[in-house]
């Protein structure tokens, strides 16, 4: 009895044995020795680009019973991005989507022989596959300018126009993956212009604009009442600092100068107006371009007195004689009365007023002339006895 075994190969080493049913049974131990390999075509050096694929050949000049594919010293396993295969003696494996780290030396191990090349991955540039768009914004708000790169991990950097961007309150950087962001928080008019996301000899660019929002009144003019002679101060508030404004008394614009002061700190307006008098009683506007508050102001007279009264007099006949008097206030009209008789200025009697001074000026007194005298300011009055000689 024999066994013949065709084309052995070193998986075939074992123990055989023959068993005669319901007798004897001979054992004994084959062992096959591989042969030694050659490989009459050796793997060369290749080099490839990023993304690609790679394939590297070999042949031996017998058909090797295993094959071992390593890269570095890690065995490599069919599938995926790995492809191999083996046709009588040709050996293959190809790499495929290359990347960067492939770079390394690759081997084929047939057991007694070994085949070796270097495989270089040539990086791809990083370019940008989104760019930055344009963008249009109001003040206050934010905005989020975002690119991708065609790698990850790429070091990038931000600019405005030629300003490099640093993240901190204004500015947050964020990178993920491929994807750069840049987001600006509470823009201001000033944060318009060309943003640009450079990695590299690579950048892309975008405009922002950024659009004022219109001034308006956080806080409005309040009315009031105030005493005559007293210095007055209303104030409002606008939401932005620095904007121009107008003052108005009804519809009459109001200038800086003795009489009213306009003060302007930072987003707060303030009018002073210097010792009011009645006639200071109105409404009043503060007006910033289509804005406008208004409030009104009433002026208590303060009572008009007599500081200085009139003063009795003797004087000869033919003399001039002047009656004097002045008011606690200026400019307020005065009568004339001689006992309960208005006079009026004419050629005898010539009435004066400068500033809270009256006088009256009586010509070339007689006799006749001598009585009480009155100047008479609303319900205030001041009398004076004249006698002539």
């Amino acid at each position: 009895m024999k066994l013949t075994i065709h084309n052995v190969s070193a998986q075939d080493s074992g123990e055989y044995s023959c068993e005669v049913i319901g007798g004897a049974t001979t054992r004994a131990k084959l062992e096959i020795k591989e042969p030694i390999h050659k490989f009459t075509k050796a793997l060369k050096d290749s080099e490839a680009d990023e993304k690609g694929s790679v394939t590297l050949q070999c042949t031996t000049e017998q058909i090797p019973s295993t094959v071992v594919w390593l890269k570095g010293h890690t065995e490599l396993k069919a599938g995926g991005r790995y492809e191999m295969s083996q046709k009588d003696g040709v050996l293959t494996l190809t790499i495929k989507q290359l990347e960067e780290n492939d770079t390394d030396i690759y081997t084929c191990d047939v057991g007694t022989a070994k085949s070796m090349a270097k495989v270089t991955v040539k990086a791809l540039p990083t370019t940008f596959i989104e760019k930055l768009k344009n963008q249009e914004k109001k003040e206050g708000e934010s905005v989020t300018l975002r690119c991708e790169l065609s790698k990850p991990a790429a070091v990038v950097q931000w600019k405005k126009d030629s300003e490099i961007l640093k993240p901190g309150e204004k500015y947050d950087m964020k990178q993920a993956e491929g994807s750069c962001i840049l987001q600006i928080l509470n823009l201001k008019i000033e944060d318009s212009g060309a943003y640009t996301c450079v990695c590299g000899d690579e950048k892309t660019s975008a405009a922002l604009k950024v659009t004022a929002l219109p001034p308006n009144f956080t806080q409005k003019l309040e009315s009031q009442q105030a005493e005559e002679g007293a210095d007055i101060s209303l104030c409002c508030e606008l939401s932005k600092a620095g904007v121009p404004v107008e003052w108005k008394k009804g519809t009459q614009v109001l200038k800086s100068g003795e009489k009213y002061q306009m003060k302007q700190k930072a987003s707060m307006n303030e009018l002073v107006i210097k010792k009011v008098v009645p006639e200071d009683s109105g409404d009043y506007s503060c007006v910033c371009g289509d804005q406008k508050t208004t409030a009104s102001l009433s002026i208590k007279a303060q009572p008009v007195t007599f500081k200085q009264k009139l003063e009795s007099q003797q004087a000869e006949e033919g003399a001039d004689i002047i009656l004097r008097c002045e008011l606690s206030k200026a400019g307020v009209p005065v009568e004339w009365k001689k006992g309960t008789q208005v006079l009026k200025s004419g050629e005898k009697y010539q009435m004066k007023q400068k500033a809270s001074v009256n006088e009256l000026v009586i010509k070339k007194v007689v006799p006749e002339d001598s009585g009480d005298y009155s100047c008479v300011c609303g319900d205030q009055k001041t009398t004076a006895s004249l006698s002539i000689k």
